[in-house]
């Protein structure tokens, strides 16, 4: 496969993969430098862990998504959230029934601005 076609989440995984093979090379050894780099503070097995770690957050928000699609789907959630537009016509009408003349000192339904000195 080629990067246009794949997926958010193939390319996330794709992330990870590289990040852990890093890992794999940057190892310290037992004097507690790295492999490669030959220093104690490694940067680049620090960024692979960086990665890791927001692919990890990432993939737990996304998670936290998806419960909630299912909730909504099975009926255990409110549909919706409060302040969002009606959309049956019965709560149209109920809205429009309990909607409020405009005012005389009002345009189009909206309060009027005062006016400048």
């Amino acid at each position: 496969m080629t990067a246009p076609h794949l997926s958010l989440a193939q390319i996330r995984n794709r992330l990870v993969l590289t990040a852990r093979a890093i890992l794999r090379a940057h190892r310290t050894d037992p004097d507690g430098r790295c492999r490669v780099c030959r220093v104690a503070d490694c940067r680049v097995s620090a960024a692979a862990r960086d990665v890791i770690h927001t692919a990890a957050a990432f993939r737990t928000a996304e998670e936290q998504a998806a419960d909630e699609i299912r909730a909504f789907d099975d009926g255990g959630q409110d549909p919706r959230p409060a302040g969002v537009a009606p959309a049956t016509e019965a709560e149209l009408k109920a809205v429009d029934d309990n909607a409020q003349a405009p005012s005389p000192t009002s345009q189009h339904g909206r309060q009027a601005r005062p006016a400048w000195p």
